[in-house]
């Protein structure tokens, strides 16, 4: 991947500080890494400074069918449920699990819910970027109440005892975390709907929507809120579009859809924009929001894969997502955008915010990574791709001051 060379003397003090914080936390990354590899790899063994999470269970675990467990996260038991998570995951060497609980419980500090995920990361070789965008949506929600996603720590996971590496423990997508109300038996209910690979938001296939609230079970009310939704984004003039009384923003709350372009345009949001996302809305006259998911591709990176920080990613967007085809087009949505990407630079997504979320996570998890990467990837050079992510952010905050700028 092509870097930019600067002598010091030519760089703007900002530009000075942002490489000397790089020089210094890569060499303290590239010296403790060299250090475990080289002297003490055939000793490593589970650090304690993370929370531990027993998970003992008397049957095979699968996708498709809850079993009974017992699960205990810093010594506090209960019994649960335990599956499988994920579709393609099921398939990788380290899992991925979801517990329902007998009774709602706090963890580490988190929420009291009944249901959990826990993520292995198994496609990201830095172990941070799903909560590195969990975050960083999250930082958005003191001017943005619908940038919601699940609160999470990393954990230590044993399975009947076996240590089986680092893991992300975090709450789930639901009607709690998004603080609905009790559903209801018709269309005006509180709901979340999920897409699924493939819709470009052109006409509606409901074999690629799955309901989650209401429960499909009592009632299906996907169906006609989707198609009505789709003829709206399909079938109006640009007048009716952004009629600013009874247009796509009083459907939509405005400030999601700005937030959720900035979000996932800038961190390179991939295998996006046509699925893993989910539509929520509370009690109608309740407007709708949309709630990013599923960052494996993302960061510029994507297992192995390494994607440039200058990518612009306009036109795919454009082609796979109506919607937002539609308000790119629209000279007002565009402007909204700059405004916004200008306000949060100088007073939230700054370097700094992305230097302190990058050190934080990687002083916690700094003394399993050589322990995960032994067990899960003995043939990948992973200690390369800390490093890469470190140089992408500020090189893509750089991209996308100047792609904003031209809005």
């Amino acid at each position: 991947m092509p870097h930019k060379k600067y002598t010091m003397k030519n760089v703007p003090q900002g530009k000075k500080k942002r490489e000397l914080f790089q020089i210094l936390f890569l060499g303290f990354i590239s010296f403790s890494l060299i250090f475990y590899f080289y002297y003490i790899s055939d000793t490593l063994t589970v650090p304690t400074n993370l929370p531990k999470v027993y998970i003992t269970c008397n049957s095979d675990i699968s996708k498709n069918r809850y079993r009974e467990c017992v699960i205990e996260v810093e010594y506090d038991s209960t019994l649960a449920d335990v599956r499988l998570r994920g579709n393609a995951k099921t398939r990788y060497d380290k899992k991925e699990y979801r517990v329902r609980l007998y009774q709602p419980k706090s963890f580490v500090g988190m929420r009291r819910d009944d249901d959990w995920q826990l993520f292995a990361m198994y496609d990201d070789f830095t172990y941070m970027r799903t909560k590195l965008a969990f975050d960083v949506w999250r930082s958005l929600e003191p001017s943005n109440p619908t940038a919601i996603l699940p609160d999470s720590e990393y954990v230590n996971l044993y399975l009947n005892n076996e240590y089986k590496g680092l893991y992300l423990l975090a709450e789930k997508n639901d009607r709690r975390l998004f603080g609905l109300d009790h559903p209801r038996n018709n269309t005006d209910s509180s709901l979340i709907f999920q897409a699924e690979p493939f819709t470009l938001l052109r006409e509606y296939d409901k074999d690629v929507w799955q309901q989650d609230l209401p429960d499909p079970e009592n009632v299906n009310i996907i169906d006609e809120i989707l198609t009505n939704l789709i003829y709206f984004i399909n079938n109006t003039s640009n007048e009716d579009f952004f009629n600013p009384v009874s247009g796509i923003y009083s459907i939509f709350y405005k400030q999601n859809l700005i937030d959720f372009f900035i979000f996932n345009l800038f961190i390179l949001h991939g295998d996006f924009w046509h699925h893993n996302y989910f539509i929520v809305r509370n009690t109608n006259p309740s407007k709708f929001f949309m709630i990013p998911w599923d960052f494996d591709i993302s960061f510029g990176q994507a297992a192995e894969h390494i994607y440039s920080a200058n990518e612009n990613p306009e036109s795919e967007i454009r082609r796979v997502n109506e919607l937002f085809r539609r308000l790119l087009d629209y000279e007002e949505f565009r402007a909204d955008c700059k405004n916004r990407w200008i306000n949060l630079r100088n007073n939230l997504w700054t370097n700094g915010f992305f230097e302190d979320l990058i050190l934080d996570n990687y002083e916690e998890i700094k003394d399993s990574l050589p322990l995960d990467w032994n067990m899960w990837y003995s043939k990948i050079d992973d200690k390369n791709y800390i490093k890469i992510l470190i140089e992408w952010i500020p090189e893509r905050l750089e991209y996308c001051d100047s792609y904003f700028s031209q809005f």
